[in-house]
């Protein structure tokens, strides 16, 4: 974690009123200092210094960041196993005062797809919860990184993602939290959100400890942004260094219900790179384990259900109409969870109306172009325009 993220400075300052709740008083001179130092030592064999539980409490001024090491020892004298447990901790704590818990339930990925559901059916829920989720940075954080939904962007939701940002400034927090805010200008069709958004992820240099999700997201937008603006030179070398990442994430792709390739294709999809699309298709890494994460199992069938639409969009690219027809006829909207429904329901019957010459286009027609006003996006009015001049040629 950024150690000048606010959630870690949040988390350190909740730190260190539990070791005072445990050592029983203020600590506020250097004999409190020393005299903590030794009830460390007796309780759990570990050694602080006088002096750096000093500086821990600001006792002495410093520049220096305390060490992971004094964290996890301090952490483990308030009975957690490390700082990493404690901060576990200190995030159940702010999720069960959000969500107002009464019962012994601790199922917080349902609470918050109900969530989900009433902020996608109330404009006005919409607001009073960003608001109320201001005071819950944990419980932001897990509510947006398991629940971003993509059927409001472009509305007061993208406001969840800049306060997101606020709490969780690293490269992984920073990846993800603009990479939906660049869908979101893109979507709108704004062209200086996208620029900004993507510059924004262009300098957040990628590292071998950041989630699958969020690479795979960082070089969609890269590579969609160069496709919009006509980068062929930045395109061709996002292209080739997304193909070298793409091998170190090969085993965490295996263990998750969304791959690297599913995550880069997700942005990718909305340009006609058909040799680069296909290569993502023929090289997807299908889960071959159980999810290191517990994940339920509606979102798996959430996300085997995109892919089909994936897929079915990118073999009408590529003019295999066959297949791409298949894939829409396997399709079964209902099985797409809360908050992203709409949002590839758009790509679906965007396909369809590509595909469908009959009876059926009407209705088709109807269902895309009230799905388009209903989300606003930009985008979609604009292609369903162009498909029916297409149709009027």
């Amino acid at each position: 974690m950024n150690k000048n993220s606010t959630l870690y400075i949040d988390a350190i300052r909740h730190l260190k009123k539990v070791i005072i709740q445990n050592f029983g008083k203020q600590i506020s001179t250097a004999t409190d200092c020393a005299l903590l130092s030794e009830r460390i030592a007796k309780e759990t064999g570990f050694s602080i210094s006088a002096q750096t539980i000093r500086r821990f409490f600001g006792l002495i001024k410093s520049d220096s960041q305390t060490s992971d090491y004094v964290v996890n020892k301090l952490a483990k004298f308030c009975g957690y196993r490390d700082f990493s447990g404690f901060l576990d901790s200190f995030s159940n704590k702010d999720l069960k005062e959000f969500f107002r818990e009464d019962d012994t339930s601790k199922d917080y990925w349902r609470k918050s797809e109900e969530l989900c559901l009433n902020i996608s059916e109330s404009p006005e829920l919409l607001a009073n919860v960003h608001q109320y989720l201001l005071s819950y940075p944990m419980a932001r954080k897990f509510f947006l990184e398991h629940h971003p939904m993509r059927d409001l962007l472009g509305t007061v939701y993208d406001q969840y993602f800049l306060h997101y940002l606020k709490y969780n400034n690293g490269n992984e927090g920073k990846i993800f939290a603009y990479g939906f805010l660049f869908l979101s200008a893109f979507l709108q069709q704004n062209h200086e959100l996208m620029k900004m958004y993507f510059q924004q992820i262009k300098n957040t240099e990628i590292q071998k400890n950041i989630h699958v999700i969020p690479a795979g997201l960082k070089f969609g937008v890269e590579l969609l942004y160069a496709d919009c603006i006509g980068d062929e030179k930045g395109f061709k070398k996002t292209f080739l260094e997304m193909k070298k990442w793409r091998i170190h994430y090969i085993s965490a792709s295996e263990k998750l219900v969304c791959s690297f390739e599913y995550s880069v294709l997700e942005l990718l999809i909305f340009t006609n790179r058909i040799k680069e699309i296909e290569f993502l298709i023929k090289n997807q890494t299908f889960q071959q384990y159980q999810d290191q994460f517990y994940v339920p199992e509606d979102r798996k069938i959430t996300h085997d259900e995109v892919w089909k639409i994936l897929c079915a969009v990118a073999y009408e690219k590529m003019g295999k109409y066959r297949i791409s027809s298949d894939y829409l006829q396997s399709v079964n909207l209902e099985n797409i969870g809360v908050g992203w429904k709409n949002y590839y329901s758009l790509l679906y019957y965007q396909t369809c109306l590509k595909l469908t010459q009959n009876k059926e286009t009407i209705e088709v027609q109807t269902k895309f172009k009230n799905l388009a006003h209903k989300t606003n996006f930009c985008y979609f009015k604009d292609c369903f325009e162009q498909e029916i001049s297409n149709f009027a040629v």
